[in-house]
């Protein structure tokens, strides 16, 4: 990541997204009130602000408006104006409204869904079922209900399949960009074998993802087979987001129960780096991934 300290190190507003814009507004505002040794309480009477709303700035909860901004680093002594101009730049843009506004996400999955539709690589392991990104929607709502143990047709079932469907027409509507981005999964050989949804809609689904995995110049899809005796992978499902040098990796840990965990950490995005290369170096990829997908599908039963 670029130098925060460093005014000439952040980058254009243009260069990044609102995610990503966020964040770097929110660890400079927060590096400049604990240099400057200000409470937060002194910080918030100086602005007007409550406690809560600092608080929630500098969580990177909420934005803040470019005039805030400058506002701000006046009042903790920053003179580059250069550095002002870029601060401010990465405010106005971090407020783009974007299309999961209307979602009403939360959290740290809020945050993992404006990080994904940033991301230059994003990078699946996945355990249990065909990664969310390569789903059809019949499959997405079979497994959904399930996890959820919902009605197919339950209107929170539909909702999270509703997003789903809208993060995989981003990432579509990315790939028409100058630089676009890529998708490196790998997919567990029992979630092939079993039949979500029926033999019917298992089959579709099988025929989709191959379909996908033959297009090497968007989908890298690896296949970790059963037999596997270096298997990196059992600790768990993981995504891992990288966003080139704007911003560091961004690991994402989905749980039940809304207990979702997203971390920045260098040494625990580079530990789940090397575990999604061992998952490619030792599990099946290319002709031989497509191969075991369409032996899974092969061996579907005919109604």
């Amino acid at each position: 990541m670029a130098d925060m300290g460093d005014p000439a190190g952040i980058p254009p507003a243009v260069e990044v997204g609102p995610t990503v814009a966020r964040e770097l507004v929110r660890l400079r505002l927060k590096e400049l009130r604990e240099k400057s040794e200000l409470s937060m309480t002194t910080v918030a009477t100086h602005t007007g602000w409550s406690i809560s709303k600092l608080t929630r700035v500098e969580k990177g909860d909420v934005t803040v408006q470019p005039l805030e901004v400058r506002a701000l680093l006046s009042y903790y002594g920053v003179a580059d104006q250069d550095e002002v101009a870029a601060l401010a730049g990465l405010s106005q843009a971090s407020r783009a409204r974007q299309w999961y506004s209307e979602h009403r996400l939360a959290g740290d999955f809020r945050r993992f869904v404006g990080y994904e539709n940033e991301a230059a690589t994003i990078n699946i392991w996945q355990l249990l079922f065909i990664p969310g990104l390569l789903q059809t929607e019949e499959y997405g709502r079979a497994i959904t209900a399930l996890a959820m143990r919902r009605s197919p047709t339950d209107k929170e079932v539909l909702a999270r399949v509703k997003l789903r469907m809208d993060r995989q027409r981003a990432f579509r509507e990315r790939r028409h960009r100058p630089d676009p981005p890529r998708i490196v999964a790998v997919i567990d050989e029992a979630v092939l074998r079993r039949p979500v949804g029926g033999p019917e809609a298992m089959g579709r689904q099988l025929d989709h993802l191959a379909a996908l995995a033959a297009d090497t110049s968007v989908y890298t899809v690896g296949v970790a087979p059963l037999e596997l005796v270096h298997h990196s992978g059992l600790g768990g499902t993981f995504e891992l987001l990288q966003l080139g040098k704007s911003h560091p990796d961004v690991l994402f840990v989905e749980a039940a129960a809304g207990h979702d965990t997203l971390t920045t950490e260098p040494e625990t995005t580079k530990l789940f780096r090397n575990i999604m290369q061992d998952l490619l170096d030792h599990g099946r990829t290319g002709d031989e991934a497509v191969e075991m997908i369409r032996s899974a599908r092969a061996a579907l039963p005919t109604p």
